[in-house]
């Protein structure tokens, strides 16, 4: 069903409505936290998705004063900026580190050279949307089939973990962020057997919809992180006024990320770096880099240190 005499499905609209509104709720988040990099991160992917939806779903539309050629070229556009934006997202908020030969360097250099070199420019010479398609998509389909294998191995691999029940939570993070990258993967798929809008919106939209929820569930969990660290720091419900208000403006003070959070509480429960690494699922060298960034801004030199300053901040 179009809507409004456009190409525009009325499931997209649909799409487009829910996330329009989880943009206003996501921006209102962001104006009230202090530490909203991953929200503001979300917004962008958010609004890339959107713009996305919008173009693909609309264009091309013959009642549109604008050239074929042109809405082809910008709807593509969008398309593969959004593909790429969101491989971007989801390496920078679940601790993938970026997979060998499919960093998003190489996914840029590849795709749209590709992009400019098979579609652009034969669509320009040719003005045949059909020759310029089976040119470029055979790229893009290439690349996502073995970009699919290169995702299954360190997924199958996490589920064979056997650690503790502790764990879980960040292992289920990581492979969030895994599972969530087979819409995209999944998008040129798609594409490729022709003009199905409304099953390229659901395949491409349900990854977006698994890390808004994720997101949420993150956000809840590193707050009863700052909790604890704050609850570390002396901090009680039932505390003088301005003893907690002198411990807030402390914490606040340091600046810690939400990360660095994690790491210093797991530094203060006597974990040691390769612990930590193996629990939180991130390198050595990682955890190494989060806890220089603490000492720094905590005063101390090393771990021992923290230990002495946060006995001393109770007191």
């Amino acid at each position: 069903m179009k809507v409004f005499g456009s190409e525009m499905h009325i499931v997209t609209l649909l799409i487009i409505a829910i996330q329009l509104v989880l943009l206003t709720n996501f921006v209102l988040t962001s104006l009230k936290k202090r530490d909203s990099k991953s929200t503001n991160r979300f917004i962008w992917f958010t609004i890339s998705l959107i713009s996305y939806n919008f173009f693909s779903g609309l264009f091309p539309d013959e009642k549109i004063p604008i050239h074929p050629t042109i809405q082809y070229i910008v709807a593509y556009g969008v398309g593969l900026y959004t593909a790429l934006y969101y491989v971007h997202y989801v390496y920078s908020e679940f601790d993938i580190g970026h997979l060998k030969y499919f960093t998003l360097r190489h996914l840029m250099a590849v795709l749209i050279s590709s992009f400019i070199l098979c579609f652009v420019f034969p669509l320009l010479i040719w003005n045949d949307l059909e020759i310029a398609r089976k040119l470029f998509i055979f790229i893009p389909v290439t690349v996502a089939i073995a970009f699919l294998y290169r995702i299954s191995t360190p997924l199958m691999k996490l589920y064979r973990e056997k650690e503790g029940i502790i764990n879980r939570f960040y292992r289920n993070r990581i492979a969030t962020g895994y599972l969530a990258l087979l819409s995209i993967v999944f998008m040129p798929i798609v594409v490729a057997f022709g003009d199905f809008q409304v099953v390229e919106q659901l395949v491409v939209n349900a990854g977006y919809f698994v890390l808004a929820v994720a997101l949420i569930r993150i956000n809840i969990y590193q707050d009863l992180k700052k909790e604890q660290f704050l609850h570390r720091l002396g901090y009680s419900d039932e505390m003088e006024k301005n003893k907690s208000i002198a411990i807030l403006q402390y914490f606040y003070g340091l600046d810690l990320s939400k990360r660095e959070i994690e790491v210093a509480n797991l530094i203060l429960d006597g974990k040691s770096y390769k612990q930590i690494g193996k629990y939180l699922f991130i390198a050595d060298k990682t955890v190494s880099k989060h806890a220089s960034n603490i000492f720094k801004k905590t005063g101390v030199k090393n771990r021992n240190s923290l230990q002495l300053e946060f006995e001393k901040s109770k007191k």
